[in-house]
C-alpha cells in the first residue's frame, strides 16, 4: 500500500510547488489582488486542488513570501562571504531586484503586519543578521562609511526599487539602476565628505 501512497503525495507535493510558482509570477505581474481564480487558471488547475493545498489565498501568499524570503537570504549568505565591498553590492542589488520584482509581497510584510509577519519572523531575523554581518565587513573594509548603518541597506535599496520608468518626460534607460546603484555605493564609501 505505500507505493500507491507515494505518487499521490508526490502529485500533492508537485501541485503545491506550480502553485506557489504560479502565484509568485502572478503577484509580481498583477500585485497583490490577484485571484484564486487566476492563479489556478494560470496552473491549469482546478480550485478544489487549490483548495487541498492551501486554506486560503492569504495562505498561500505567504508561502510564496516565504519562498522568497529563502531566495534572498540563499543570495545574502553568498554576498557575506564575498570580498567586503562586492558583498556590499551584491546584497544590495539583490534587495532592489527583489523588492522591485515582488513588491507586493514586501507590503503585505511590511506595510500591513500581523500574519505574515509573525510567520515569517524567523526568516526576517536571518536576514538582518547577514545585512548586518555585510554592513559590519564593508564598514572594516572602508567600503562603508562609518556614519552609515547596516540598517539603512534596506531603505535604500527600496528607495532604488521604487524608481518610476519615467520621470519630468524622461524615459529610465537599461542601465539606470545600476549606475544609481554605484552612486550610492560611492556615497557609503569612507572618506565621502558628509552633507
Amino acid at each position: 500500500m505505500p507505493d500507491a501512497e507515494t505518487p499521490a503525495r508526490a502529485d500533492a507535493l508537485r501541485n503545491r510547488e506550480l502553485l506557489i510558482k504560479v502565484a509568485r509570477h502572478a503577484v509580481a505581474e498583477l500585485g497583490l489582488g490577484v485571484s484564486v481564480n487566476e492563479i489556478v487558471r494560470r496552473a491549469g488547475l482546478g480550485q478544489a486542488t487549490f483548495y487541498r493545498r492551501f486554506a486560503s489565498r492569504e495562505e498561500l501568499l505567504s508561502a510564496v513570501l516565504g519562498d522568497v524570503l529563502d531566495e534572498v537570504l540563499d543570495g545574502l549568505r553568498q554576498a557575506a562571504e564575498a570580498d567586503p565591498a562586492q558583498g556590499l553590492r551584491d546584497a544590495l542589488r539583490l534587495l532592489v531586484e527583489h523588492q522591485a520584482r515582488h513588491r507586493g509581497l514586501f507590503e503585505l510584510l511590511n506595510d500591513h503586519p500581523g500574519a505574515a509577519a509573525e510567520v515569517h519572523a524567523d526568516s526576517q531575523a536571518r536576514v538582518r543578521e547577514q545585512l548586518r554581518r555585510i554592513g559590519e565587513r564593508a564598514q572594516e573594509a572602508g567600503a562603508m562609511h562609518p556614519d552609515a548603518r547596516w540598517q539603512d541597506l534596506p531603505f535604500l535599496a527600496g528607495s532604488l526599487a521604487a524608481t518610476s520608468p519615467s520621470c519630468l518626460g524622461i524615459d529610465a534607460d537599461d542601465n539606470l539602476t545600476d549606475r544609481l546603484l554605484g552612486t550610492v555605493l560611492a556615497g557609503l564609501r569612507t572618506g565621502t565628505a558628509r552633507v
